[in-house]
Parts: C-alpha cells; sequence; structure tokens
C-alpha cells in the first residue's frame, strides 16, 4: 500500500455512528451524558489542591468540592485513551508516525515541526473553546441528541458545517482512499 493511502475503515462510516450513538443513548439511561473535557479541569484542581491550596480555596471554579476529585469520567477518559490504543494494536493498525497521511498529501512528508505546531495550536484552540462553552462540541452533539435535545439542531448543523470549511481550508488535497 502506498503511504499515501488512507486504509478502509473496519467498520462502515453508519454502524460506528450508530454503535457510538447506542453508547451515549445507554450512558443517558443509566447515569449521565457522557463528558470528556471537564476532566481536564478536574486534573488541573486536585493538582492545584496539592501545589497551591490557597489558590483554590479563592479561585471561583476550583474552590468547588467536585472540581478536587477524581472521579468515574477521569477514569472514562483513561479507558478512551487505552481502549483506543488496544483496539488499534489488535486491529494492526497502529504505528508510530510523526505525521498522517492526510498532512503528508497537503504539506509535504518532512514537514514534522510544522506538523507539531499546527497540531499544538489546534489542540490548545480547542479545548480552549471548550472551556469557554462549558463543555466540548462532541458531548454537546452526542448529549443533545441523546437527549432530543432541539437546541442540538442547528448546533449540529453549524457543527459540520463549519468542520467540512476547516477541513477543506486545512487539507484542500485529498489522499487516496481505499474502497
Amino acid at each position: 500500500m502506498d503511504d499515501l493511502t488512507v486504509r478502509k475503515a473496519l467498520l462502515p462510516w453508519w454502524l460506528a455512528g450508530l454503535l457510538l450513538g447506542l453508547v451515549q443513548v445507554v450512558a443517558v439511561g443509566i447515569n449521565k451524558p457522557l463528558g470528556v473535557s471537564t476532566q481536564f479541569v478536574i486534573v488541573e484542581g486536585v493538582i492545584a489542591k496539592q501545589v497551591m491550596p490557597d489558590y483554590v480555596k479563592e479561585h471561583g471554579l476550583l474552590k468547588n468540592e467536585k472540581y478536587q476529585k477524581l472521579g468515574g469520567g477521569f477514569w472514562l477518559d483513561v479507558g478512551l485513551i487505552a481502549g483506543a490504543f488496544a483496539a488499534s494494536v489488535v486491529t494492526l493498525r497502529w504505528r508510530p508516525r510523526a505525521t498522517t497521511v492526510w498532512w503528508q498529501a497537503n504539506r509535504g512528508r518532512a514537514d514534522y515541526l510544522g506538523r507539531f505546531v499546527f497540531g499544538f495550536i489546534g489542540g490548545f484552540l480547542i479545548l480552549m473553546g471548550a472551556r469557554f462553552a462549558h463543555g466540548c462540541t462532541s458531548g454537546q452533539f452526542a448529549s443533545g441528541w441523546a437527549q432530543l435535545s432541539l437546541s442540538v439542531v442547528p448546533f449540529t448543523i453549524m457543527l459540520f458545517g463549519a468542520g467540512m470549511l476547516t477541513a477543506w481550508l486545512v487539507f484542500p488535497r485529498t489522499p487516496e482512499i481505499q474502497r
């Protein structure tokens, strides 16, 4: 297989989406919607309480007890990372690399520093936006649909529109995709 070819997915997109949606519906039914980005603030609160307890007592958000102890959400995040890694190893899809197929097709093979800087800035902006909005877009999207929230309809339209525009601007060339 060519280095600039995207491998065929193990599941069709619609089946993977259906399974993910069912997991979210079950989570809402059993306990509450799944959330990922809040755990970054909780980990910050746990560390800050150990290092700067006076700061935490005065901080508007971190002084709240729920931001000072690790709970099930933290272990969900650990499980997501460990599960994704395990799945990639079991399906023989994991391999260490500094760039992605999409990056190579659009920016070149050797631009490792650019890929790192671009990824760091993008990750920072996504996390900052998630904290400003008190939750991430994927949580709003998946939880909103699982709860049949009316506000999720315009949000979903804007989310996918902005995502497609961003993908087109950042990666205008598409690598070959196996069918």
